[in-house]
């Protein structure tokens, strides 16, 4: 522990000077993602921040965790009950027609092993399973590679950033930064950069690389979001499509390439399909939104279409910046819904990302999208001061998982503490988590409710602390 100190010490010491706008899309967090949001109110420059020429990124990150895996939407950072750190170079080539990145890191990590309940096929891929050793060696140690070919408002790249989809700030439907990026071709047309327009487009097709399921069969994302913004209205639609995975039908890459213009075999793949709606105001430094999605898939030789609309999910939320005309004021709420219809266990119900031929939309252990997983409601409310220096923001979030699998489902209370501070141009931050878990995988029946009883496993704690600090050595 005193040789971990050490080394944080030495390494703030070595810290000056940081821009953290332009690091906003390769290392994402939520303090980042407010602090850009809130500075793109006053400013419509910085909504898309340019980095010219060449440029180096140091990303420094400590941790304690005292149980359960913890922390989300941190570019697929994994804390598993232990200490450690990591330590990333980012190198950035930018130009008007290239854009060129690698960030390597090396991991220090001490493990310790957790005596918990094994958790249900469907819920473990969650974010409080501990992931296998297959799956830690398995981490791209390469993250934020790639390379992204540019002319006028059309850009061709490969590479494995990670992507966030929709308005939410601790949600996302479909596409989040949850887990780790995983590499895919990416094809995009946008015209966000031109400052003069009021109206605004960005649409963009994504289709990965293979991934492996249990059955040794391959399978592949495909997708295209569009995002239209116009004066204080965004608006956005998406499709999402899994296909491949069987062993006995021929798939590759170029059939899911094609998938979502051709809808070949469609009846076989997932499907969802998103959409959101964003009002933002820059007088009243003010963000409201709803998201809806719905899933689509293949049950029992049902057409899917029938029931389309019987597991819908929903994110909604707002931010409120400056609030009660408080310089600095930050509230926001955010409830993401993705509970199972009432009527599952008798009408085919094509639940979110539960499917196990498809890893239940994970990659690396982690699902890509809602962190809260299939069968789940979740709700954040925050607040506290957010300016340009310092931050300090409180936070309640309270999940559930299998909220209609079983009774009772898995409850989770958790308090929440983020910091951040420029000093000496340096930006460092500091997440704190405590977390409470009751009915933990499910083992409690419905007896231990009423009688205040748990069987041994169901309540679990874990503190988390995360430190983290970046600097832009060149």
């Amino acid at each position: 522990m005193k040789l971990l100190i050490k080394a944080v010490l030495i390494h703030f010491l070595l810290l000056n000077n940081i821009i953290i706008y332009s690091q906003s899309i390769f290392n994402p967090n939520p303090i980042k993602n407010l602090l850009f949001e809130k500075n793109s109110l006053r400013n419509s420059k910085l909504i898309n921040p340019s980095i010219s020429n060449f440029k180096i990124i140091y990303n420094q990150f400590y941790y304690l965790n005292t149980n359960l895996p913890n922390l989300e939407n941190l570019n697929g950072l994994y804390l598993n009950k232990g200490f450690g750190s990591f330590t990333g170079l980012l190198f950035i080539f930018n130009n008007d027609n290239f854009l060129i990145t690698a960030e390597p890191r090396i991991n220090l990590l001490k493990d310790y092993p957790n005596e918990l309940p094994i958790k249900k096929k469907s819920f473990s891929v969650l974010n409080d399973v501990p992931l296998s050793e297959n799956e830690r060696n398995s981490e791209n140690l390469f993250k934020n590679t790639g390379i992204k070919l540019k002319y006028n408002r059309f850009n061709l790249g490969y590479g494995n950033w990670n992507q966030w989809w929709g308005p939410g700030i601790h949600n996302s439907l479909i596409m989040s930064n949850n887990s780790t990026g995983f590499y895919h071709l990416n094809v995009e047309i946008d015209n966000s950069n031109i400052q003069k327009s009021n109206f605004k487009y960005r649409l963009r097709y994504i289709l990965s690389n293979s991934f492996i399921n249990n059955a040794n069969s391959k399978y592949y994302l495909s997708g295209w979001f569009l995002n239209i913004s116009f004066n204080k209205i965004e608006v956005g639609a998406s499709r999402n499509i899994l296909s491949g995975g069987y062993q006995d039908l021929n798939w590759g890459y170029f059939d899911a390439m094609l998938i979502p213009f051709t809808n070949k075999n469609l009846k076989y793949w997932d499907e969802i399909n998103d959409y959101f709606i964003k009002y933002t105001s820059k007088k009243d430094k003010l963000v409201i939104f709803i998201e809806y999605g719905v899933p689509n898939r293949f049950f029992d030789g049902k057409n899917p279409a029938i029931y389309n609309n019987h597991s819908t999910g929903s994110n909604i939320g707002f931010r409120k910046y400056d609030a009660f005309d408080k310089t600095g004021l930050l509230l926001g709420a955010e409830y993401t819904r993705l509970v199972q219809g009432q009527f599952f266990d008798r009408i085919p119900t094509p639940n979110w990302y539960d499917n196990i031929k498809y890893n239940y939309s994970s990659y690396n252990g982690r699902r890509w999208a809602a962190h809260s997983g299939s069968d789940s409601d979740d709700l954040l409310l925050y607040f506290g001061h957010l300016d340009s220096k310092k931050s300090i923001i409180f936070g309640f979030n309270y999940e559930r998982h299998g909220v209609t699998y079983i009774f009772p489902p898995e409850v989770k209370f958790e308090y929440r503490l983020s910091a951040s501070y420029k000093i000496f141009n340096t930006f460092i931050t500091i997440n704190y988590e405590n977390e409470y878990f009751e009915h933990y995988s499910f083992v409690d029946n419905s007896d231990n409710v009423w009688n205040n009883d748990f069987e041994v496993g169901s309540v679990q704690r874990s503190k988390t602390l995360l430190l983290s600090i970046e600097k832009e050595i060149r």
